[in-house]
């Protein structure tokens, strides 16, 4: 598993000093996540070679005009993997959003709570019918498995992984942090007693025969989980 830094609103850093503290831990990609700012603000930004994309929350729902930019600026920067959320999406809206991207792979993620907003679908039941759906139309879709959210849906998250592989759903990007059950907390891997098992984690989605980004995705000690997660990873 590759393991890579998010750009986040919650550090008050530029983007350019994310990327460089990004460069300076040596992480394997960096993770784009417009939460707090649109392509415009991304003007002499050198981006990583290897990078992904984290849409906001709402995109699928968003007017065409807005999207537009997004569009843009996948299509010239080429991210290895582009995530979108799953309770806001339909079939047409998913179709739309990989009719306009023209590289990285469209990831769907599970988002809190496990309920698509028009079909009413959990998550797997939604991704089971999505990937049946781009099969007919010839179009490549996969999950970003996000560890918190599974937690907080009330799932153990290595079964749950376990689920998702064996529906027949490709899994490209991996959301890694934990919580109490309280709330989406974002909490370092390692730092919770008890907490989510993201050894099996990451022993599950090793045995893929593809890369698998793992973003670390929370608001600080990024290094102390940088370096947990590599440990379990050797």
């Amino acid at each position: 598993m590759k393991f890579g830094f998010q750009s986040s609103k919650y550090d008050n850093l530029t983007l350019e000093r994310e990327i460089q503290f990004a460069d300076n831990n040596k992480v394997d990609f960096f993770d784009v996540f417009f939460d707090d700012f649109v392509p415009a603000d991304i003007v002499n930004v050198q981006l990583p070679e290897v990078f992904t994309v984290h849409l906001p929350q709402g995109f699928a729902t968003r007017a065409k005009e807005y999207q537009k930019p997004y569009f843009d600026f996948i299509n010239k920067n080429k991210p290895a993997t582009v995530t979108v959320h799953f309770a806001e999406l339909t079939m047409d809206s998913l179709e739309y959003i990989c009719s306009q991207i023209n590289s990285g792979i469209i990831c769907i993620e599970n988002s809190i709570p496990d309920r698509n907003e028009f079909s009413g679908l959990s998550y797997i039941d939604f991704m089971v019918e999505a990937n049946a759906f781009a099969l007919e139309k010839g179009i490549k879709i996969a999950s970003t498995f996000d560890c918190g959210h599974t937690k907080l849906c009330g799932y153990d998250a290595v079964e749950y992984a376990k689920q998702i592989l064996e529906k027949g759903i490709d899994v490209y990007t991996i959301h890694l942090h934990d919580n109490d059950g309280t709330g989406d907390q974002h909490r370092p891997a390692g730092s919770l007693y008890n907490g989510i098992n993201f050894g099996e984690i990451i022993n599950i989605f090793n045995k893929m025969n593809h890369d698998v980004y793992g973003v670390i995705e929370h608001w600080n000690n990024n290094y102390n989980a940088l370096e947990y997660l590599r440990n379990l990873q050797n």
